[in-house]
């Protein structure tokens, strides 16, 4: 999901939605995302849907880490 969120890794971000601090939330960390309203089990079970709430949980100093080996130290 880091690398999702940060463009390291270059894919289609259609289901994911990221949060800006227009949206009003201010707990937790900058870099919070929605998640669409899945109907089928492919969308309920799909990687986004099933880390979203472990990604919007972590600390802001994880989730704004510089580099993917730190994010992952600090995730351990």
């Amino acid at each position: 999901m880091y690398t999702i969120v940060n463009d390291i890794e270059k894919i289609d971000k259609e289901d994911l939605v990221l949060l800006t601090e227009e949206d009003g939330r201010t707990k937790g960390h900058e870099k919070k995302i929605r998640m669409r309203h899945c109907v089928k089990d492919i969308g309920k079970y799909s990687f986004p849907h099933r880390t979203v709430e472990k990604w919007n949980a972590l600390d802001n100093g994880i989730v704004t880490a510089h580099c993917v080996h730190y994010f992952k130290e600090k995730t351990k």
